[in-house]
């Protein structure tokens, strides 16, 4: 199964030098298909576990979602033991991870059968904590859009 995993880039954003990809750890399953090993700290509308079809430019499309929230937090430079104490947390309380932290950006999982009330009540300790806002990166439709506020069919039916 080893030999299935990579490294893939997938579209997080644009700047005004050109398009911004986030490298993230997948399996690879088939014909551009690849499931996630992490949740992104940039790239909006995925979590770990979601099955995707990669296009060659780092665009996706979503074939499966894998059953968690994808919850990103930015904090320039967080103390090792709140960022530990953090990592606790979401493990103990939602058994949830930590996937990564680069340049300030923090990538958290938590499976989406906390429902929304356990998990908002977990990240609001985590953002006193932190001292930063947390923000539900794969829940709405267009995640890009920020003034859509559309929720994906499976978050309307939590909570």
């Amino acid at each position: 199964m080893n030999d299935k995993l990579t490294l893939i880039q997938v579209f997080a954003g644009t700047y005004s030098e050109g398009t911004v990809l986030e490298e993230l750890p997948a399996e690879y399953l088939s014909d551009q298909k690849f499931k996630l090993c992490a949740s992104p700290g940039l790239a909006l509308g995925l979590a770990k576990g979601d099955t995707i079809k990669l296009h060659p430019n780092g665009d996706f499309e979503l074939i499966e979602h894998g059953g968690n929230f994808c919850v990103q937090i930015y904090k320039e430079q967080p103390i090792k033991e709140i960022l530990e104490a953090a990592e606790i947390i979401v493990k103990q309380e939602l058994a949830g991870s930590l996937d990564g932290f680069h340049n300030g950006s923090l990538a958290f999982t938590a499976p989406i059968s906390n429902g929304f009330h356990a998990t908002n009540h977990v990240f609001n300790k985590i953002r006193d904590l932190l001292e930063s806002e947390y923000y539900y990166s794969n829940i709405y439709k267009n995640p890009y859009h920020l003034e859509d506020e559309e929720l994906v069919s499976w978050a309307r039916d939590l909570d």
